[in-house]
């Protein structure tokens, strides 16, 4: 399995196009991060959870409660990131969550369930499938997690360097230049104050001109 990059949260103080200054309760302390020419910059937004569709790709944090997987947050991701985090394992930080990441299979929004299968690492194919995907092979396995229609789900998009301005908030991957100093290959904007609730529900077509 490949190392784990390790994730700071830290508020922007300036970005001068080529280095991003950031103070850091995670760290605890300023930080000077360089970006990289393929650093991957990603925003998040409110999203419909009603509009998740099959073949999404779907992240979520579960808890277990009477017997049942229940969803704390989803993050739908951009199909750039499908097979990112795929697999279903203990949160580092609270072994008894999970986090799961895959494709979605099934939006029940009758029963507030969502079914998502993911390639594991560890069992056979079904339900005894766990683990991180591994490069190549595995096994495939699936699980249904209740997410409620008014549950905390998120959608990531793709952004561009306009949105690091002092006073956002990130979620930064860090690792060592080949200078020693630290530089990150994807940092995600989080959604501090809530903003609108982006509807993902595909447009209806226009009727053709008559």
């Amino acid at each position: 399995m490949a190392q784990e990059i390790p994730r700071i949260k830290a508020r922007i103080l300036s970005f001068d196009g080529k280095l991003l200054t950031v103070t850091s309760g995670t760290a605890g302390q300023n930080l000077t991060i360089g970006l990289m020419p393929n650093t991957r910059l990603v925003y998040e937004a409110k999203a419909d959870a009603t509009a998740i569709k099959p073949g999404d790709y779907l992240g979520a944090t579960l808890d277990r409660s009477a017997g049942l997987w229940q969803a704390n947050e989803a993050h739908l991701l951009p199909d750039v990131l499908k097979g990112a985090g795929e697999g279903f394992y203990p949160l580092p930080s609270n072994p008894s969550q999970r986090i799961v990441t895959g494709e979605v299979t099934k939006n029940d929004l009758a029963s507030a369930a969502m079914t998502i299968a993911f390639r594991g690492s560890v069992g056979s194919d079904g339900p005894t499938c766990t683990g991180r995907a591994p490069r190549t092979g595995g096994c495939q396995g699936e699980v249904t997690f209740a997410l409620p229609a008014k549950g905390p789900t998120l959608v990531l998009r793709i952004g561009d360097k306009s949105m690091l301005t002092p006073g956002k908030v990130a979620a930064i991957s860090v690792i060592a230049g080949p200078d020693g100093h630290l530089v990150t290959p994807g940092l995600t904007i989080e959604n501090e104050t809530g903003g609108e609730v982006l509807n993902l529900a595909p447009k209806p077509a226009k009727p053709p001109a008559q």
